[in-house]
């Protein structure tokens, strides 16, 4: 069983924060928390994220900023090889790091409001992605005084330019439950493993021990939308990808995002994007917004 609550390493010479490099074939950790607040930037990549009770797409510069005890994962593609690599940097420290009372001091208002909006995880938009990519690399080999310097400056820049939006809904909790964790992430796989064939509603309650009334019940409120609007979200991502990245046609690309009728593949892709998937590649080639 892979470890769903995540201890965080102590890094040599007792530093008060961790900045940890990853270049893996895939990112593969199952869905897991930790009672660190944590910063990941994409710098090579795509696949799916999760935070909380939101999964979305990401690719190359996803800059995310996670309060403590928020669950959370990152699914890489399963590329063709030779694929590229998975590549990240992931920045994790408890928020007293500093001391108890240091983010309630009157200059660090606008930090401390930062990490209490982290709660429901932030996506840091471009202008940020463009500010801070920089000094997230310089982090992996600052040390003194000048490393601490350098996060709070990472920080103070995210806080002053505002330029986010909240990943996680607004009624979610952070979960301190491994046993919930556990339950969610076997289900999150199965999907993520199988969207493209069939998807059995009550296989996916068997893999969370329940029937399925009660799994639905259960997956309903953990995640904000119903399990066939889960698969959907994922069939309907898969499809933009093939869109954004493919020639391949409508047709197949709804048989290779685990739909069997187009017709309700164009109704589905309609509601979840508010074009046709025509439209949709459409508005790529000519470089529209989507």
């Amino acid at each position: 069983m892979r470890i769903l609550v995540e201890k965080i390493p102590t890094v040599p010479g007792n530093h008060s924060f961790t900045v940890r490099e990853f270049k893996l074939p895939v990112f593969d950790a199952p869905l897991h928390v930790h009672p660190e607040c944590e910063l990941t930037y994409i710098v090579q990549g795509q696949g799916r994220r999760v935070v909380g009770d939101s999964v979305e797409l990401y690719s190359a510069g996803d800059l995310v900023l996670i309060g403590p005890n928020v669950p959370h994962c990152w699914y890489s593609d399963q590329l063709p090889e030779p694929a590229p690599l998975s590549h990240s940097i992931v920045v994790q420290f408890v928020p007293s790091f500093l001391g108890a009372s240091f983010f309630d001091l009157p200059e660090m208002g606008a930090l401390n409001q930062l990490l209490e909006s982290a709660s429901r995880g932030l996506c840091l938009t471009p202008p940020v992605q463009a500010a801070v990519a920089g000094r997230m690399t310089q982090l992996l080999t600052a040390g003194g005084a000048a490393r601490i310097v350098l996060l709070l400056d990472i920080l103070d820049q995210i806080a002053g330019l505002r330029s986010h939006r909240y990943l996680a809904s607004a009624g979610f909790t952070a979960t301190r439950h491994p046993t919930d964790s556990a339950r969610i992430n076997r289900v999150f796989q199965y999907v993520f493993d199988h969207f493209q064939q069939n998807v059995s509603l009550s296989e996916a309650a068997a893999i969370a021990n329940m029937n399925p009334p009660a799994f639905c019940y259960y997956f309903k409120k953990r995640t904000r939308r119903s399990f066939s609007e889960f698969v959907n979200e994922i069939r309907i991502g898969h499809a933009c990808k093939l869109l954004m990245n493919s020639d391949k046609t409508v047709a197949e690309i709804c048989y290779e995002s685990g739909f069997n009728n187009i017709a309700y593949f164009n109704r589905r892709f309609q509601q979840s994007q508010q074009v046709s998937p025509t439209a949709y590649r459409k508005r790529l080639i000519n470089r529209e917004p989507v």
